[in-house]
């Protein structure tokens, strides 16, 4: 499960219109099939996306990330008569624990626009997934989330109950951020993966100051 983040080159404003923002999520669908790429929610703001799903393997994911945002880059480069990078090189993508701690970052995504102070309310913008949820609006890119179907029985129901959570966010004073983060899941979960992460960082530190200089 992975939560998706990155930003136009020198944080320049590469999708601020709607042409960008099509092209964007055309080549997404285009695409993700063939790489075994599942989005469940995606958000676009004016200077980089926000994408959660699920991956089959790291390979085919980075492959399906290196084609998409190549093709992006030139054809807004072509529209724009312009040369040059357009897409910075590194994503973020912070580890999920399960697919119960992706609905978080699915309603994360969603209040991005209303964080920014672009909307007040997520039903005001056109690029998310945020009307599939909510509202049941057909979206061709979008994999239904299997935490999202085990909400309730009827699609009503999960509608409704998706709205409830969103907005309970919305009125939350306190500001969440998932995005400067390297794993979303259970505080144990989190910490455990954590310490893994520092242990191979450390050891790889260990190796190099053993290592003769070449």
């Amino acid at each position: 499960f992975f939560h998706v983040t990155w930003q136009c080159h020198n944080k320049d404003w590469f999708l601020q219109w709607n042409w960008a923002k099509r092209l964007y999520y055309d080549l997404l669908l285009k695409y993700k099939d063939k790489y075994g790429v599942q989005i469940y929610s995606y958000c676009f703001m004016d200077n980089h996306p926000h994408l959660s799903g699920h991956l089959e393997n790291k390979e085919d994911f980075s492959a399906f990330f290196r084609i998409v945002n190549s093709l992006f880059a030139r054809l807004v480069n072509k529209r724009l008569k312009r040369r040059g990078q357009l897409v910075m090189d590194r994503f973020r993508s912070p580890r999920i624990e399960d697919d119960r701690h992706l609905l978080t970052v699915m309603t994360y995504i969603d209040l991005n626009p209303h964080r920014a102070g672009k909307v007040k309310h997520p039903k005001e913008n056109e690029w998310s997934s945020f009307a599939y949820y909510a509202y049941g609006r057909e979206d061709k890119l979008i994999t239904p989330a299997p935490s999202y179907l085990a909400l309730a029985e009827t699609s009503t129901t999960r509608q409704r109950v998706y709205r409830e959570m969103v907005t309970a966010l919305l009125n939350q004073p306190r500001e969440i951020n998932i995005s400067d983060t390297y794993f979303i899941g259970n505080p144990d979960w989190v910490i455990a993966k954590y310490k893994e992460l520092k242990a191979a960082l450390s050891s790889i530190r260990g190796d190099r100051e053993r290592s003769p200089p070449a």
